[in-house]
């Protein structure tokens, strides 16, 4: 009799617990199964966000191909080795090349993870510019009342998009009653993210990487607007550059969008955003931020020359290197064997080694895709700077080679 009185209130218990946040043991036992090299990566609940498709690149024909076929070769085993679902290389809004792994479609979505982080850079700058947010200056306090009163309602967004927030790390655990796991699971992820904590330093006095920062990001913009965030990411972005189709990860249904990570879009759609930073606002025929913000965001963190407002910087003193990217390379058994050729690269990252890579002085972009999920979405190794340097070479190559067949035919005439 004891044992089935027993039993009753061990399933009491568990029922309450479960049923009090069905959504973070939902997720929770996810995380266990999750992380496929070679299949669509879902994550539920999500929203869809749904463009027209209407920016469509024009392809290179064979004589306006400028990257070397060698070149391309070169890139496409780097990626294969790597186990990437896509590489797409455009220059001068030409695709040179767009490659797909063989178990990979056009139209699959592939998981973002922290390359989202960048569309909020872009956002932020596109709610300034509406007027809902007077300037980066303003605090975090104005649209998180739940902070007033509160020193982390005094955090500025700027130092929000600049990672130097001053905001304590949640470290990684297994425990799903703690908040550095319930925060990216909870069914309320509200919850665990306002109990954030300050760390021991000031805001704006070091760069610190913080999810956090970027969810309050996404909070800022969805109380400013006072619309959802995924509305706001299609109508501000997704539809005037003529994107296709992505997923915005929710922590319950019809609840809080996740935006540090977690937005699943094809890769032709990381082109589009590729193509927007590059033209410096512009992209499909609309203007979707001023130049000069596209500016302001490339501008370097002042305490870590690597990083603007949510994007990543390739120049900056000291240069180029791993120990300037912290646990992003570090986690991800990344390596950075020699400098970017062209110190004006920049880029978005995600974990797995999702990237988009833009160089401006050459006109160039480089979107490399994979897996994202799991517990090591990529094998160790890869090199950060590996498949746009090669991009680049191929260019400058294929430059030098064209002066010299110019020189060549004016020395016969």
């Amino acid at each position: 009799m004891k044992k089935l009185v027993l039993l009753i209130v061990v399933c009491i218990v568990v029922s309450v617990v479960y049923w009090d946040d069905p959504w973070l043991w939902r997720k929770y036992v996810g995380f266990f199964s999750s992380g496929s090299p070679t299949e669509v990566e879902p994550l539920t609940p999500d929203e869809e966000i749904r463009g027209d498709g209407s920016y469509v690149l024009p392809v290179a024909t064979e004589a306006e191909r400028v990257i070397p076929a060698a070149t391309l070769d070169a890139m496409h085993a780097y990626a294969a080795e790597f186990g990437s679902h896509a590489l797409i290389t455009v220059h001068k809004g030409i695709i040179q090349d767009e490659w797909y792994a063989p178990h990979w479609e056009r139209d699959n979505l592939t998981q973002s993870q922290s390359m989202h982080k960048s569309l909020l850079g872009l956002l932020i700058g596109v709610a300034i510019e509406d007027g809902v947010i007077e300037s980066v200056d303003q605090p975090v306090g104005a649209w998180v009342t739940e902070w007033a009163g509160d020193p982390r309602g005094e955090i500025t967004l700027r130092n929000l998009l600049y990672m130097s927030s001053g905001l304590g790390q949640y470290e990684f655990t297994l425990n799903p009653f703690d908040d550095g796991i319930r925060w990216l699971n909870s069914g309320r992820s509200i919850e665990p993210i306002l109990r954030t904590p300050l760390a021991d330093w000031a805001q704006g006095s070091k760069w610190d990487y913080n999810n956090i920062n970027s969810e309050l990001l996404g909070l800022v913009l969805e109380r400013a607007y006072d619309r959802r965030y995924a509305e706001i990411l299609r109508d501000k972005l997704w539809l005037p550059m003529g994107g296709e189709v992505a997923r915005v990860h929710l922590d319950s249904p019809d609840g809080l969008a996740y935006t540090s990570c977690c937005l699943a879009a094809p890769a032709m759609d990381w082109v589009r955003v590729g193509m927007l930073l590059l033209n410096r606002g512009a992209v499909n025929g609309n203007r979707i931020v001023s130049a000069d913000w596209i500016d302001e965001m490339r501008a370097p963190f002042p305490n870590g020359q690597h990083y603007g407002y949510q994007v990543w910087l390739g120049a900056g003193d000291p240069p180029f290197g791993a120990e300037n990217y912290g646990d992003n390379v570090g986690s991800s058994g990344a390596v950075v064997n020699e400098p970017l050729v062209a110190q004006d690269t920049w880029m978005t990252w995600g974990r797995g080694h999702q990237h988009v890579y833009i160089v401006p002085s050459l006109d160039l972009i480089v979107v490399r895709l994979g897996p994202a999920l799991g517990r090591q979405p990529l094998k160790p190794g890869f090199d950060v700077p590996r498949l746009v340097n090669l991009a680049v070479k191929g260019l400058q190559q294929n430059e030098q080679q064209t002066a010299d067949n110019t020189r060549q035919r004016e020395n016969t005439l």
